[in-house]
């Protein structure tokens, strides 16, 4: 790893901790191992471990006989496993850091979204920096995301964690508080079952109705959603059919993105440390 920073950070360039702070009830098993039960997505940490309305009714469909689940008993907070950041990681960064010349900027954030608005606008802002104004959105699903079209096309990247209502709410609330987009586009990651929280194909639609001009899905097919697994195939080929080419831009400066949040001030729900 040493020899990996060495060859592509110039020296006291600069380190990025992406410390999302979500935590999640868990269970010790070991002295480095923990069960967790549940995770981020459309059911609630208190529906997890205590049940409710919402999961009898789901238990009662799927012709369980259960009515709620029966995980062990939490005995603490850990970081949630798919998103949350271990603060030991941190420590040996800043370690490896403090002894080889580097800075360490920290990105502070609480929930996995947090981070979506920001990144957008900052695409958006960029753009124009560039002698353009992008009026294209690509909201991306879980690991359904392309780096690379969203700058050939000129997009802002909007990331949600999955297909859930949650996302679904987070990205309406950033459509009805920006400046409107002429295009959006739409990613959905397919987890092939009916789930409690899952945002229908109609709730998906009517947020793409958003879009000044276009509104429309990548990659999906509206009759199979949320079993829908050729959209993994999909979605690119779609993508790549989406009209407008630009040249790939130099990379973001530091001086360029440290200009943005000093423009955004305490807008986002995110804090640098």
């Amino acid at each position: 790893m040493n020899a990996f920073y060495k060859e592509n950070l110039e020296p006291g360039g600069t380190l990025f901790l992406v410390d999302c702070q979500c935590t999640w009830p868990t269970t010790r098993v070991g002295e480095r191992h923990f069960f967790q039960h549940g995770a981020v997505g459309g059911v609630t940490e208190e529906e997890y471990l205590h049940g409710g309305p919402r999961v009898e009714r789901f238990l009662e469909q799927m012709g369980s006989s259960q009515r709620r689940w029966e995980p062990p008993a939490p005995d603490g907070e850990s970081p949630e496993a798919e998103w949350g950041f271990e603060p030991l990681l941190g420590e040996d960064v800043e370690h490896f850091a403090k002894h080889q010349g580097y800075r360490v900027k920290r990105m502070v954030f609480r929930e996995p979204e947090h981070l979506s608005p920001l990144v957008a606008d900052l695409y958006r802002w960029w753009y124009g920096k560039r002698g353009f104004m992008s009026n294209r959105l690509l909201v991306e699903s879980f690991i359904l995301m392309e780096p690379w079209w969203n700058l050939r096309i000129g997009a802002a990247p909007f990331w949600m964690v999955f297909n859930m209502e949650p996302s679904a709410k987070q990205l309406e609330y950033y459509l009805h508080s920006r400046a409107p987009y002429d295009h959006i586009h739409l990613m959905l990651f397919a987890h092939g079952v009916e789930s409690i929280g899952l945002a229908s194909i109609e709730r998906w639609q009517t947020l793409l109705e958003q879009a000044r001009t276009e509104g429309s899905f990548i990659g999906v097919d509206k009759k199979a959603y949320p079993s829908d697994f050729s959209a993994f195939a999909r979605y690119y080929k779609e993508l790549r059919k989406v009209p407008g080419r630009y040249p790939l831009p130099p990379p973001l400066s530091l001086s360029q993105l440290y200009g943005f949040l000093k423009q955004a001030g305490d807008r986002y729900a995110v804090s640098w440390q």
